[in-house]
């Protein structure tokens, strides 16, 4: 049984490395010097109970990933978006925490008068809930 605590900071903590800043949260602003940087959180999820009152999850979560560069924005974003991708197939249950996690589609948002932008991974979470 896990907690959406508990999932957000486990993927922070996969992916930490590929960032100059991490948040398993989905801050109200970013600064430059805080780019590239990854935010981990949930947007939705349903939770059933079985006969054995164990809550069975299935969520929506979105892992945020804002750059700035003043090139080719969209290969850089596809470049961390890769990398996040891959840790967290290579560990596709959270060491535990989750049944499953994979990823279901992505986003981008560009900022039309800056370098910024922004690629969001969507993932579906299935795990047994504590929350």
């Amino acid at each position: 049984m896990a907690t959406r605590q508990q999932i957000r900071a486990r993927i922070k903590q996969l992916i930490a490395g590929f960032f100059t800043s991490s948040f398993d949260y989905r801050p109200s602003q970013l600064f430059q010097e805080e780019l590239p940087c990854s935010s981990v959180y949930f947007e939705n999820g349903e939770t059933s109970r079985d006969h054995d009152d164990n809550p069975d999850t299935e969520a929506r979560l979105a892992v945020e990933i804002t750059a700035s560069q003043s090139g080719n924005i969209d290969a850089f974003l596809d470049g961390l978006g890769n990398q996040v991708e891959a840790a967290i197939r290579a560990d596709n249950t959270l060491s535990g925490l989750v049944d499953l996690i994979e990823r279901t589609g992505f986003q981008y948002d560009r900022d039309p008068e800056s370098f910024d932008g922004t690629l969001t991974l969507f993932f579906n979470v299935i795990y047994n809930d504590e929350d």
